[in-house]
Order: C-alpha cells, then structure tokens, then sequence
C-alpha cells in the first residue's frame, strides 16, 4: 500500500513496521523541531523517503494522491490535515478516546491512569473527533515517570497498527462515532514550574509528570527548562531556593524540607 505517514519519535516503530512490511511510504512529515534525535530522520535516510518539516498544504495532499497515496497516518502530528478524499485517513492518539482529546495528553494521564491507551480512530474535520476504528489499554503504574508511560505507549502502538493491517477494510468499515468526549487542553507552562517553597514530594511528582518535556525552573530570576531533576526529602538549614552546589554537572538547591538536584546537560534557557 502507497502510504503518507505523519509524526514523530514517539511513535516511530510504526513507521518502521510499515517499512518492514514492504509498504511504500511517499512521503513523511515529521514535527519540528523534535526532543533530541530523530529516530524518524534515521528511517527516511535509510529508506530514502522525502522527508518534510512544513505543515502540508491541501495541494500537498493532493498531488501525493494522485501519485496514488491511499492511506495517511497521523501519530503524534503537530499539524492538522486539511479534509482529501484519500481512501484511508487514521490518527493515532495517546488517551482512550473519547476523553482527553487534546495536543499533550500523556501529562495528564498521570492523574486518570483509568483512560490511559491508545486509540486509532478515521481523522475528522473537528481534532480528535473521528470514528474510533479500534483500542487498546496502557495500563498507568503507582510511580509511573512520563518517560517510561511514552516508552509503554510506543511499545503498544505497534501492536495497535499490526492488527489493524490484517484486515484493514474490516475495521475501518467497522468504526465506531464518538460520544460524551473530554478535552485537554495544551499544558501551560507555569502547571511546569517548580516553587522551591515546595515540599520535595511534590517535586518528585512534577518531575514524574513533565520530567521528560522538562519542568520549569527560576535561578537568579532567568527562567530554564529541566529535563532530568531529582528531589528528595533531607533536613537542612537552607531557606528554599538556595544552591547548596554547583559544579560541572550538577546544581543542587534547596527545596522546603530537601534538595533538588538539576542535571546541567539537561538544563536549556527558556527565551
């Protein structure tokens, strides 16, 4: 099958299976710019599919379905595609719709682990909003990070596409509308940011649910983005907020009742 895929890392071992299986891919749009190496890159290089990372145009679309696209798949795309009249058009999304509909939701599946999985479902005019094709359930542990839950959901992706290409017309035909949906929407960056007023507890809890897109931290009044930060209860006589070191590859501060230690590889400003 002459396939258009759109998405990224997260995602990713679906394109590859589709590349395994002897699909033809036309083309892959990937988001920009992406967390850290690009494992979609990597395939498009080795396949030598046209890779973009601009937003299609309806005129994009067309002409790749008249070079006889039948199906796109969308899998954690930025962008959304304007309405074609491709034989198949399916989205992948990360929640068991229809609650938490939305751009970012596996934040928030830390605290409503019940509708934590993943569901493919037709794309729709309204985001999120199509017939659901099939689902599958991810389940959400006691001390589940983001990181590991994305690595879950990347796990079972494959699984969702594998057994929706033994009988692609059957469950397509078979889908199933919508009803009494939720939304999410886009998490704000100060749902980010670490209080050094805080107890540790908490920052553990802001880094399980954000840790891997970063928690938001303010040092000498200038904003930066963290991505690996660790936080543990520890009496001392710091007030909250101060360095109690700083060295090559660690900044350690002082929380309300203990310390934060903020991996300086994984520290970005925020501009």
């Amino acid at each position: 099958m002459k396939i258009v895929y759109f998405g990224n890392n997260l995602f990713s071992s679906c394109l590859k299976y589709l590349l395994d299986e002897g699909h033809q891919i036309l083309r892959v749009y990937k988001n920009q710019p992406e967390h850290g190496a690009s494992t979609i890159t990597g395939l498009c290089s080795h396949h030598q599919i046209p890779l973009a990372e601009v937003k299609p145009t309806l005129d994009d679309l067309n002409k790749l379905i008249l070079l006889g696209a039948e199906m796109f798949i969308v899998a954690e795309y930025l962008h959304t595609l304007p309405s074609t009249d491709v034989k198949y058009a399916i989205n992948l999304h990360p929640t068991l719709l229809p609650k938490g509909r939305g751009p970012t939701p596996l934040p928030y599946l830390m605290n409503h682990p019940t509708i934590s999985g993943l569901t493919l479902h037709k794309i729709s005019d309204v985001v999120d909003a199509g017939d659901i094709i099939m689902q599958l359930k991810v389940p959400v542990s006691t001390d589940e990070s983001i990181t590991t839950l994305m690595v879950k959901m990347h796990i079972e992706s494959l699984n969702l596409i594998k057994t929706f290409f033994t009988n692609v017309d059957k469950y397509y035909d078979s889908a199933k509308p919508q009803v009494d949906h939720s939304y999410w929407p886009r998490i704000d960056i100060f749902e980010r940011a670490v209080d050094w007023n805080l107890p540790a507890s908490r920052i553990k809890l802001l880094s399980r649910r954000f840790g891997f897109f970063g928690v938001v931290v303010k040092l000498d009044n200038v904003l930066f983005n963290v991505s690996h930060i660790e936080a543990e209860e520890y009496d001392h006589s710091y007030l909250p907020g101060n360095v109690i070191l700083d060295d090559k590859c660690l900044l350690v501060v002082s929380c309300l009742d203990g310390i934060v230690c903020l991996h300086k590889a994984s520290i970005s400003e925020l501009i």
